[in-house]
């Protein structure tokens, strides 16, 4: 959200730059093939989309047209403030005098959504605002199983998920945990922000071989957003800092022996959570791309399949998600059996994203490994190609659909080992 006049003019300039860009490639070059162009203009155009938003919110919001706001959930509390702020013409100096405070410390109030501010300054701040919230609340949810339609918790894999400890604040036994599903499991939702909704799956997509069990996914994802929340990084999620560089500088970890560590501290870094967290009975995940609630972003993975070719292309392959698909408007979530086909195009440019970063298509078509299938080849293409050998190994595999070759080089057992797992 734009907050205030130089991020708003910033903001105009980079639909302008984007919009060039998007212009540029409409005549790509035989060394930058069509089909990523596509891809690459497809992103561009969802993104220059997602910035007119803004500029067009912050206007009418600058111009008094908007004056009444809504929301479901305190969470949205800050934004209101904000966007209060600028429906009343006022800078973040003039709300930093009326409040007696630096124009610097509204800067940083509003940058972190008043995360750090006081219960008191909340209210100061809506005084100074003169903003009035309607005095009604509501309960989400029934605190009582007999008023909760049974058929809704029964769905949930809940002994596998009392097994694993995720009822962290419930000290009973499995039948008496079963007895009050009605409040363990909403409260395990919400808890997380996260969202079960049967059918609609809202703003999300899942990739799968089979019928799609809602209700473990809507499981999985809460849990792996309530252990991205307990850490999260430092630096809020900006999908312009994943540029060519910095996805060559994650592929070129896959050299060193703990790169699945490393690669820890590198996806941070960008203001993105690195969650491993196994996948649930009814579900057959790889790994998932997520939004979170706090401007961060979250790579999930399950490690189903523990091989190093199999995590690194895994990982881009949602880095291609996040890069290409997750934003306002589109999509909140991506899950993926990547065992799957890429039934749609969200997931074949994700695919192809993974492809590419690992090993772009101009290298593979001089690769030795690819024809002749041998470990000596597949060191040597790494070597060459500055990637570990068992990213060579993996893509000869999935190239000729045979997963008997190589299994000596794809790093077999290596993943959930760095992990503690």
């Amino acid at each position: 959200m734009i907050t205030n006049e130089k991020q708003y003019r910033s903001t105009k300039a980079s639909v302008e730059k984007l919009a060039a860009a998007a212009a540029a490639l409409e005549a790509p070059t035989s060394d930058f093939p069509e089909v990523f162009a596509k891809a690459q203009r497809s992103a561009l155009r969802s993104q220059i989309g997602e910035l007119e938003e803004e500029v067009r919110f912050y206007e009418d919001l600058r111009a008094g047209k908007i004056s009444e706001f809504s929301t479901d959930s305190l969470h949205d509390l800050p934004d209101i403030l904000i966007q209060a702020r600028i429906a009343r013409g006022m800078s973040q100096k003039d709300l930093g005098d009326f409040l007696g405070v630096a124009e610097q410390q509204i800067q940083r109030y509003e940058s972190d959504r008043y995360r750090m501010a006081s219960l008191d300054r909340l209210t100061e701040v809506a005084d100074a605002l003169n903003v009035r919230i309607a005095e009604r609340a509501r309960l989400v949810g029934s605190p009582n199983l007999d008023s909760v339609d049974p058929s809704v918790w029964q769905a949930f894999p809940f002994a596998e998920m009392f097994k694993r400890g995720w009822f962290e604040d419930f000290s009973g036994t499995l039948s008496e945990a079963k007895k009050a599903a009605g409040d363990l499991i909403p409260a395990f939702l919400r808890g997380a922000h996260a969202q079960f909704v049967p059918m609609a799956l809202h703003r999300k997509s899942v990739r799968s071989s089979g019928q799609v069990h809602e209700a473990a996914i809507a499981a999985w994802e809460a849990r792996v957003r309530a252990l991205a929340d307990r850490n999260p990084p430092d630096r809020a999620f900006d999908r312009d800092r994943l540029n060519a560089d910095w996805v060559r500088g994650l592929v070129v970890l896959s050299r060193e022996d703990n790169g699945p560590r490393l690669a820890v501290d590198y996806l941070r870094d960008a203001g993105i959570s690195l969650v491993i967290e196994r996948h649930l009975p009814g579900t057959l995940l790889d790994g998932a791309a997520l939004a979170s609630a706090h401007h961060h972003a979250i790579v999930a993975m399950t490690l189903r399949h523990d091989r190093l070719d199999n995590f690194w292309f895994t990982l881009l392959h949602e880095i291609g998600h996040l890069k290409l698909h997750i934003r306002l408007g589109e999509y909140a979530a991506i899950f993926d059996d990547n065992d799957a086909p890429a039934a749609d195009k969200i997931e074949q440019d994700a695919d192809y994203f993974a492809q590419e970063a690992l090993i772009p298509e101009a290298s593979w078509n001089l690769a030795v490994s690819r024809f002749t299938q041998t470990e000596k080849a597949v060191l040597t293409d790494a070597k060459r190609f500055g990637v570990a050998p068992a990213v060579i190994a993996g893509r000869v595999r999935r190239d000729a659909g045979d997963y008997t070759l190589l299994r000596a080089v794809v790093g077999s057992g290596e993943v959930r080992r760095q992990f503690g797992l």
